[in-house]
């Protein structure tokens, strides 16, 4: 939690610029929920009305028709194209403020632990792990309060269309609730797992480029060879560990997602 909130510190300036985003992919996501309104529309209003006549039915399908079109081809483009826009500017604006925070901190620290600690190490901290949190700002912070927004306006359409039917519908969600923290929760520190790993690698190869001449002098090549390979090798088991745990949590959290309107 504490380095939590500490990374909310350097959020809390593009905090309305995350509102914003927010804002705009709820008209995103809102379009395709015009599409059930149309189809009750079009089927109790216009084709079931006994009232119309044909040409008047025609006429009104013929502008239902030209409305949507004009709403999907027209409006949302622009919209999905700000949206994802303005995500990926706060998010690299933010690691630009954590980048230049971090190497005005490691600039003060202790000939010590500079001793202690492999410069391959100190980079992969600076540009590896900090480009990770880039997926906390968009996924976290903006996606996240963007699924509840959507979750809570699809169940309020639906319980205007059939509160017997929606009951049923939401039965899955605390399934979906679950899954969503157990897989994803331990998916984080999968990725922490792996984070480290490759830190070693890039550690590791950061010292050989930086004594390749010494390498050489030495014709140590082989052995060199084998040490990488087992560095190497470590971070590829991580990372599949890591893949296979993240291709299970979406299996799962999709497939309640498929059963939930069967349900």
């Amino acid at each position: 939690m504490g380095s939590i909130k500490r990374y909310l510190q350097f959020v809390k300036p593009y905090k309305w610029q995350i509102i914003g985003t927010v804002l705009i992919g709820l008209l995103k996501f809102a379009i395709p929920l015009l599409l059930p309104l149309l189809s009750k529309y079009i089927v109790d209003d216009i084709i079931g009305n006994g009232d119309l006549s044909k040409a008047v039915k025609s006429e009104r399908l013929l502008w239902a028709m030209a409305i949507m079109i004009f709403i999907f081809v027209a409006v949302r483009p622009p919209i999905e194209y700000y949206r994802q826009y303005f995500a990926q500017w706060t998010g690299t604006k933010i690691l630009y403020d954590i980048r230049n925070d971090l190497f005005t901190h490691i600039q003060k620290l202790s000939f010590k632990y500079y001793s202690n600690t492999r410069v391959g190490e100190v980079i992969s901290r600076m540009i590896t792990d900090v480009e990770q949190t880039k997926n906390f700002v968009i996924t976290g912070l903006m996606n996240l309060w963007l699924d509840i927004a959507t979750i809570i306006i699809v169940i309020v359409i639906m319980f205007t269309m059939d509160v017997k039917l929606t009951i049923v519908s939401i039965i899955m969600l605390p399934f979906y609730a679950f899954s969503i923290k157990h897989f994803f929760g331990k998916l984080r520190t999968y990725t922490r797992i792996r984070s480290q790993a490759l830190a070693d690698v890039q550690s590791h190869l950061h010292e050989r480029v930086s004594g390749m001449s010494v390498i050489k002098s030495f014709a140590i090549e082989d052995r060199e060879q084998v040490l990488f390979a087992k560095q190497n090798k470590n971070f590829l088991d991580k990372a599949l560990k890591h893949t296979s745990w993240n291709a299970k949590s979406f299996a799962v959290v999709n497939t309640i997602t498929d059963i939930a309107p069967c349900s």
